[in-house]
């Protein structure tokens, strides 16, 4: 299935016209044309005679909501912009980082160090935690619900880490 991308979205960004000879068919620009789509992180395309294209994506996964001017930009790990939220989504905790207006999220190696550690957590601990605060990829801090600050590093180790903080 194509989850929250959307089978209709996937086929139009595949742009393969119906009856094409499967011979004809570039699976690679077929992939980079799904890679392109905002939620696909990894799309992968092969053929399978006698008359079908196979197209796999890894979808985005939202891990973190950061502030933007009066909203939220909901982003995964990588620091892709997914979609924005008038208000902080339930279950997302709030990232900030050291703002540089000419910083992206996107690819920006803090980011993706704060996106990694939330998305590495156990499930329990993910649950928990209200805010994330990183000033740089080694230095992420996770704020829980209750209030508690874990001062968490980079993303490296994170099962033990984790292990350790149960």
């Amino acid at each position: 299935g194509c989850g929250t991308v959307g089978l209709s979205r996937v086929s139009a960004g595949a742009d393969v016209a119906r009856g094409s000879p499967l011979v004809s068919v570039n699976t690679s620009a077929v992939a980079g044309r799904v890679d392109g789509l905002a939620r696909v992180r990894l799309a992968t395309v092969r053929r399978s005679w006698p008359g079908t294209i196979v197209i796999t994506i890894t979808p985005r996964v939202a891990v973190l909501a950061v502030p933007e001017h009066s909203a939220y930009d909901v982003i995964d790990a990588y620091g892709v912009v997914l979609s924005q939220s008038p208000t902080a989504p339930p279950g997302l905790p709030v990232l900030t980082v050291p703002s540089d207006p000419a910083t992206s999220l996107r690819g920006n190696a803090t980011v993706h160090a704060a996106g990694t550690v939330v998305w590495r957590l156990p499930a329990w601990l993910r649950n928990q935690v209200s805010t994330v605060q990183a000033t740089s990829p080694d230095a992420v801090t996770l704020t829980l619900r209750g209030g508690v600050t874990v001062l968490w590093g980079g993303p490296g180790g994170s099962a033990v880490k984790g292990r350790e903080l149960a």
